[in-house]
């Protein structure tokens, strides 16, 4: 259980770097009380991904979406926030589903992606595919930064509750040695390459 709330955690953060989304901080320690096995928080300690706070703000963003006959121009803003947001929401189980085989429900994830594709689509076949558009610009991430979603993991297993500092961390350290084996496997293909050249008999 703690190894998939792990990797559930560390998507979230992941793809939400990726996106520019800054963090405070993640813990895999569950809290009955308030409703999660695992949660991500922002700078102010509150919830990225879960939450009253985020409904609330849902909520009044409502408010301010054009309605029939009004002009979009001003809510370009809006519609990042909304893509940006609903890709992150989708990390944690598009992880699951990559690493497992399958998810285990995510109910709050999945009723603020709703909530968010409803600002700006009043179909609700509209307001699926834009998510399922979302859950596929998050599996490529993922693709992407496969081994920061495992540094992360295993990093929240090791400590349970991590910081942003870490979380930057992590992420700069799994980077940094990707780097370093890509390097490497430049060298010996290039090695590979004099190699052959220098064994090559003109006719």
């Amino acid at each position: 259980r703690a190894g998939r709330v792990a990797y559930h955690e560390a998507a979230h953060l992941t793809v939400g770097r990726a996106l520019g989304a800054t963090y405070g901080g993640a813990t895999i320690e569950e809290n009955r009380e308030l409703g999660f096995s695992g949660l991500c928080w922002g700078p102010d300690f509150e919830s990225r991904l879960a939450g009253e706070s985020n409904s609330s703000v849902i909520e009044q963003i409502d408010e301010l979406m054009p309605r029939d006959g009004d002009t979009r121009d001003d809510t370009a803003e809006i519609f990042q926030h909304v893509f940006t947001r609903t890709v992150e929401l989708t990390a944690g189980s598009q992880a699951e589903k990559m690493h497992f085989g399958d998810a285990w429900p995510a109910t709050d994830d999945r009723r603020q992606e709703r909530q968010l594709a409803a600002l700006i689509y009043s179909s609700p076949d509209a307001q699926d595919i834009f998510i399922s558009a979302c859950a596929a610009e998050t599996r490529a991430i993922l693709h992407r930064h496969a081994d920061v979603v495992e540094a992360l993991a295993a990093t929240l297993l090791e400590h349970r509750t991590i910081d942003g500092a870490q979380i930057d961390d992590v992420i700069a350290r799994a980077i940094d040695a990707r780097h370093l084996a890509q390097e490497h496997k430049r060298r010996r293909r290039w090695e590979r390459v004099i190699t052959n050249a220098s064994s090559f008999t003109p006719d």
